[in-house]
């Protein structure tokens, strides 16, 4: 992607690069022997150029079943008012997800309407639909602090039951905690 720098980011994968990183799990369960790929964007892509990116992610070499998109809620973007102090998830779907809702393991109230989503997270929403892909889009406020960490950490869990997010937590809590902590990302998987 023309969007990553290389300079300043280190070779193994870490929070403070902006980088895009794709990795490869599989399901321990003896009765799901599926493989799952956890993308992480760790850079801000321009909504003109989120349309390019997706087709990266969503392509005719990668092909999948269900997404399952993590992003933050702009404020400027919500409708209403957000404390700080307050934690908020709300998720919008496709319609292929919302027809198969009995297996749906996001159990979360729905996006306020009004309220608006942009860049790689809308493009990518927009792009499942179309290609009849079951899709989550899930969103939280604040975008950072422990409150939202631990979230994401128990929604990865119920997602990918065998996934250790302890390591992750930690780090994320380490990072976030910092007065200028600022990832730029439009997901977090």
């Amino acid at each position: 992607m023309p969007e990553v720098p290389f300079s300043g980011n280190t070779v193994e994968s870490s929070l403070q690069d902006k980088s895009c990183n794709i990795h490869s799990l599989t399901s321990s369960s003896t009765d799901d022997k599926s493989s799952i790929l956890l993308v992480s964007v760790q850079l801000h892509v321009s909504p003109e150029r989120s349309n390019i990116v997706l087709r990266l992610l969503i392509c005719q070499d990668i092909i999948t079943k269900r997404v399952i998109i993590m992003d933050s809620i702009q404020s400027r973007n919500f409708r209403g008012r957000l404390s700080p102090d307050e934690t908020l998830a709300a998720k919008l779907e496709t319609s292929s997800e919302k027809k198969a809702a009995t297996t749906s393991r996001v159990n979360l109230d729905y996006y306020p309407s009004g309220s608006v989503i942009d860049g790689l997270s809308a493009s990518l929403l927009s792009r499942c639909q179309v290609k009849n892909i079951r899709c989550s889009l899930v969103v939280s406020w604040p975008e950072f602090g422990p409150s939202v960490i631990r979230f994401v950490g128990a929604l990865l869990k119920s997602i990918v039951p065998s996934l250790d997010v302890g390591s992750v937590n930690k780090d994320l809590e380490k990072y976030s905690s910092r007065k200028d902590a600022w990832i730029e990302s439009d997901l977090y998987t």
